[in-house]
């Protein structure tokens, strides 16, 4: 089986992305009881893991290709690209678009050294090695990243740092060596370029070990097309498609109404052989109100080529209604419902009791499809329905919650039993450290988890490519 073969079976494996997606997204927006607000999208410090947390979910990586003869002669470079799995790495090798490089800088007794680089689309990758003798995975204990490295881009600044992922410092026959991808937030850089990159340690040890790393951008061809579809106040307007050598660039329009400004509409999309198109992450270019809609400007990369003898894309577009979390307070008479907002969900809260410190809440979750929205999902959603004094609930000046100031004062359950037989019922415990009132407290519930799992599929759009 040739490689092309492998992966479109890796393709056709029926991975719950939706359901990981929102999962994700929900429990990024209601904080999963962080103890710091949602900072700006930054560097990850572990190996092989996106910042669109997601994304490693969606990687190829499982599939290694075989090294090609074109780095024949510097074996060390086409092993780290076998070795850590990097799709996009994988398709430049092969086709001889890796540049070699032999950049070094010494601090502290050890030497770092840049040993390649690629530039497709707006993904810059690099490959380095780090050597010497204070260079050990086994003196990181407390004193690193998992990663065994931190760096930064630029001036270290956080507002001019870029999406990115990284592998985890491994151990090779020449010292330790790792793998790095950057993906640019804005709409274009310049086909030359100079990536600036500051490592500040390794394995522990601090320095500093700056490099300017020269990279060309790949020669891309860019498909122009109007291709469309629309669903009621829904729509998406293909704006071009951009061809890499190991990278895809979808550019397109979506236009929502006012009431689902913050809704998303999420594309697979699929070559005339049915090869799926790997997913990196979509990135919101510019939006505006216009005449009662809101219409986005969306580039979404992929990371992986269309195949050279592929006629059409298939998109198949989904759209994703969000809701904001819906408060109710606990000062009222039971049994009571909890309405959505913008849906039919809601719960029906049969009792409230407060046993010492714990508070329990009995309820029914009504008007779900159980056909359409699996038990897990259920089960994730009742799991988040959390308690909040009722002071502490913050909104803005156009009375949306500001959740990320909420974070703190939230009270996630200390546990879930599920009760009855016939409807969706359930038992959650409240355990609050400080003497309390139940009529000081409200309730968050995520109508907006239930929603995100319940996509609406929009009729396929077709792009012709040739």
């Amino acid at each position: 089986m040739n490689k092309e073969q492998l992966h479109k079976k890796m393709s056709e494996i029926d991975f719950p992305r939706d359901e990981v997606f929102a999962a994700i997204k929900g429990g990024i927006a209601k904080g999963r009881n962080a103890k710091k607000p949602r900072r700006k999208l930054t560097l990850k410090k572990v190996g092989l893991v996106s910042t669109v947390a997601a994304s490693a979910f969606l990687a190829s990586g499982l599939i290694f290709a075989p090294v090609s003869n074109v780095l024949a002669a510097v074996p060390l470079v086409g092993s780290l690209y076998e070795k850590f799995g990097l799709q996009i790495g994988y398709e430049l090798l092969e086709s001889d678009l890796i540049t070699q490089l032999n950049q070094q800088a010494t601090s502290n007794g050890v030497d770092i050294t840049v040993t390649s680089a690629y530039y497709d689309g707006n993904v810059i990758g690099i490959t380095f090695t780090a050597k010497g003798e204070r260079v050990s995975l086994d003196a990181i204990g407390d004193k690193g990243p998992e990663t065994g490295y931190n760096f930064h881009l630029f001036d270290g600044k956080e507002k001019n740092q870029w999406a990115g992922s990284m592998t985890q410092l491994t151990e090779t026959e020449d010292g330790y060596a790792a793998a790095m991808e950057f993906y640019h937030p804005s709409a274009n850089l310049p086909k030359d370029y100079t990536l600036p990159l500051t490592f500040t340690s390794v394995t522990g040890t601090k320095g500093i070990w700056k490099f300017d790393v020269p990279v060309e951008q790949i020669p891309s061809e860019t498909i122009v097309t109007d291709a469309a579809g629309k669903l009621g106040d829904y729509s998406l307007v293909m704006e071009s498609v951009v061809k890499g050598k190991a990278t895809t660039f979808l550019n397109y329009q979506t236009t929502f109404p006012l009431d689902g400004a913050e809704d998303e509409i999420r594309i697979s999309v699929f070559d005339n052989d049915e090869n799926r198109l790997s997913k990196n992450h979509p990135e919101v270019l510019a939006a505006k109100e216009k005449s009662g809609f809101v219409e986005k400007k969306i580039r979404e990369l992929f990371d992986s080529k269309i195949n050279d003898q592929a006629k059409y894309l298939t998109l198949q577009p989904e759209i994703i209604r969000y809701e904001e979390d819906t408060v109710a307070v606990l000062d009222q008479t039971t049994p009571f419902i909890v309405e959505s907002n913008r849906f039919d969900y809601s719960i029906k809260v049969n009792s409230v009791k407060q046993k010492g410190n714990k508070l329990i809440l009995d309820y029914v979750v009504q008007n779900v499809n159980t056909d359409v929205i699996r038990a897990d999902i259920i089960e994730n959603f009742v799991e988040f329905i959390m308690l909040i004094k009722t002071e502490d609930i913050q909104r803005d000046a156009q009375g949306k919650l500001q959740m990320e100031n909420m974070l703190d004062d939230r009270v996630r359950s200390t546990s879930v039993e599920v009760l009855g037989e016939g409807q969706i019922r359930y038992l959650s415990t409240f355990t609050i450290v400080e003497e309390f009132d139940v009529r000081d407290y409200s309730l968050t519930v995520p109508f907006g988890t239930l929603s995100a799992n319940s996509p609406i599929k929009m009729e396929p759009i077709k792009v012709d490519l040739k």
